[in-house]
C-alpha cells in the first residue's frame, strides 16, 4: 500500500469514527387545532426527520410558538402546510395530518453517510437533507453505502454511472463497486 493510500485510509477511518448521525436533540412543540377548538400538541425534532402523526382529528390550523424553526406537515388528502417561526397557519381544506418535519431556519439538517470499500476501508461524509447535490471527492472504490439513522433518503452516482438509493437506516450494495462522485439527500 502506498503512503498516500494509507494516509487516505487513516483519515477516512478517523472521519468515520467521529461522524454522528442526524441530530435528534432539539424539539419544537406544535399545536394542531380542529373544529370547536379541539386540539392536541406534538413535539418534532428540528433535524428535518419525518415524524408520524397518529391523532385522527381533522385539523383546520397548525400553530408554533417558536421563532427560528420551519415545519412542513402533510395531510391525509395530500395537503402541504408550512409553518415558519411563531405563527398559526390555516390548513386547506381541513384534514387529518399524517406526518411532518421541522428544521432550524438557516440550518440545513444533515445526515452522515458511510462509504465502505474492500477490506473495510471506508470514509464518511455529511449531506444536507434539502435535495441539494453534493460532490464526493474521495477516490475509494465503494462496495456498500450505509446510513445508520432514519429520516433521510439519498441517491448516489458512481464514476461508472451506477445509481444507488439508500433510505436510512440501511446498508445497500453498489453494483458494480466504484468510486462515488455525487450524492443528493432528502428528508423522508
Amino acid at each position: 500500500m502506498k503512503f498516500s493510500d494509507a494516509l487516505t485510509l487513516t483519515v477516512g477511518l478517523a472521519t468515520a469514527a467521529s461522524a454522528s448521525p442526524v441530530r435528534r436533540t432539539d424539539q419544537v412543540a406544535i399545536t394542531f387545532i380542529g373544529a370547536a377548538d379541539a386540539q392536541f400538541s406534538q413535539s418534532f425534532p428540528t433535524d428535518g426527520s419525518r415524524v408520524s402523526i397518529t391523532n385522527p382529528l381533522s385539523i383546520s390550523h397548525i400553530s408554533s410558538g417558536t421563532n427560528g424553526v420551519s415545519c412542513t406537515f402533510h395531510g391525509i388528502d395530500n395537503s402541504d402546510t408550512t409553518v415558519n417561526g411563531a405563527q398559526t397557519v390555516d390548513v386547506g381544506p381541513p384534514q387529518t395530518q399524517v406526518y411532518g418535519s421541522c428544521h432550524l431556519n438557516g440550518e440545513s439538517p444533515q445526515v452522515s453517510v458511510s462509504f465502505i470499500g474492500a477490506a473495510d476501508a471506508q470514509f464518511s461524509q455529511s449531506f444536507p437533507v434539502d435535495g441539494s447535490s453534493v460532490q464526493i471527492t474521495n477516490p475509494l472504490s465503494i462496495s456498500h453505502i450505509e446510513i445508520n439513522s432514519a429520516g433521510a433518503s439519498c441517491v448516489f452516482k458512481g464514476i461508472d454511472n451506477s445509481v444507488t438509493t439508500v433510505t436510512g437506516p440501511a446498508t445497500v450494495d453498489v453494483g458494480p463497486p466504484q468510486t462515488q462522485v455525487q450524492g443528493t439527500c432528502s428528508a423522508v
